[in-house]
């Protein structure tokens, strides 16, 4: 029952004839912080005010980096190309449209796509427009780059492929989305000519980059339960490419390894959650859906280690740095857990809102993103 008015709580119905949650709220109560014990230190280099943030809007929008670059958007339509020593800016661009996904880079290009279904794509090096799409609704994931093709997942189930060099249409895919969903869309995942997605209904998809050809589509939830919100399934967050291995997880569903090649599934286990995954090349780590974070094993799914102190602080998708990993909560604190056991040896407050974007790295800094548009740079201890 808790769970279930959790859910309630957090729905968002929009005019398309779908409903979508825009939050997912977890069933636990939210867990009091307490004093550390011998805390390491962690160090926030800098932060700034970069605009709206995504105005608690339930968008995607992120933090991208790409060499000594940070790229990010704030929801009034400004995307900043930030020094990622200093935080200073390098470039700024208004678009004048409210962005909800994005940015994403490739291809020389910093890509977002707005609410009422507009791409913009700007130059890497000086913000200057290259060009404007218009894709068929809201684009509420990040948009990706590669093989010449700008792939932006929108809200009704549509992968487009666009021309990275003119905008123009590429290619379609499209998977009708079940009535209910969360809000948002799985971010595409280049890999050579292969693109990698996950889709409202919990299926993974393998296209061809150039032809928008499915080679293989794989279920990885199965809707269950006794009424239409418990039967909610998706496959939102960040997915794991490992050599011929795809790790990911699903809302209400499994985690599973699947093969690039085919889509077999070669391991599979219970586990919720939309934030994804991130490994340090031996193991994963990820949060679910009531704030606990788990180390799994790559080799067969099984846990290594559960930290629960957490439990119900509406966590971001985790980041590995080092021997740590980095996670975020509601009330901005970033907590750095040990890879070996989940053991929390250092927190800093390095914005004061909720972080629900995903933790960016560059293996020296971690980038955080409050939603009431705070960044911050942060060494790990």
């Amino acid at each position: 029952m808790k769970k279930l008015l959790a859910l309630l709580a957090a729905i968002t119905l929009l005019t398309s004839g779908c409903s979508w949650f825009s939050r997912v709220e977890p069933a636990v109560d939210i867990s009091e912080l307490t004093e550390l014990a011998s805390p390491l230190a962690s160090r926030v280099n800098w932060s700034r005010d970069v605009g709206e943030g995504t105005d608690e809007e339930g968008v995607r929008l992120v933090v991208s980096l790409d060499g000594s670059t940070v790229y990010v958007a704030n929801y009034g339509g400004t995307i900043l190309a930030l020094n990622s020593q200093s935080g200073s800016t390098v470039w700024s661009k208004d678009t004048g449209i409210d962005l909800a996904g994005g940015p994403g880079t490739g291809n020389g290009l910093v890509i977002a796509g707005s609410t009422e279904g507009d791409v913009i794509a700007l130059s890497q090096s000086g913000g200057t427009e290259s060009w404007r799409a218009t894709v068929s609704t809201e684009v509420t994931s990040v948009p990706a780059a590669g093989n010449g093709i700008v792939a932006v997942h929108t809200n009704d189930g549509k992968i487009v492929g666009l021309d990275s060099a003119t905008g123009e249409q590429r290619w379609l895919f499209h998977r009708a989305p079940p009535v209910l969903s969360l809000r948002g869309s799985g971010t595409p995942v280049f890999e050579g000519d292969a693109l990698f997605c996950g889709m409202d209904g919990g299926r993974l998809v393998r296209l061809n980059a150039s032809t928008g050809i499915p080679v293989w589509e794989t279920p990885i939830a199965y809707a269950s339960g006794r009424n239409e919100l418990e039967q909610i399934v998706d496959i939102d967050g960040n997915m794991v490419l490992a050599g011929n291995t795809l790790f990911v997880t699903s809302y209400q569903g499994d985690m599973a390894a699947v093969n690039k090649s085919d889509g077999k599934v070669r391991w599979r286990r219970s586990f919720s959650s939309h934030q994804g995954l991130a490994s340090d090349g031996v193991n994963l780590y990820a949060s679910d859906s009531n704030g606990h974070v788990f180390g799994i094993s790559r080799e067969d799914g099984s846990i290594l280690w559960k930290q629960e102190v957490l439990a119900g602080r509406q966590l971001s998708p985790v980041v590995v740095v080092g021997s740590h990993v980095a996670v975020a909560d509601l009330e901005g604190y970033l907590h750095w857990l040990s890879t070996a056991d989940g053991r929390i040896v250092s927190r800093v407050r390095p914005v004061s809102s909720k972080v629900s974007a995903p933790l960016v790295t560059n293996g020296s800094s971690v980038y955080v993103y409050g939603e009431a548009g705070e960044l911050a740079s942060v060494s790990p201890p």
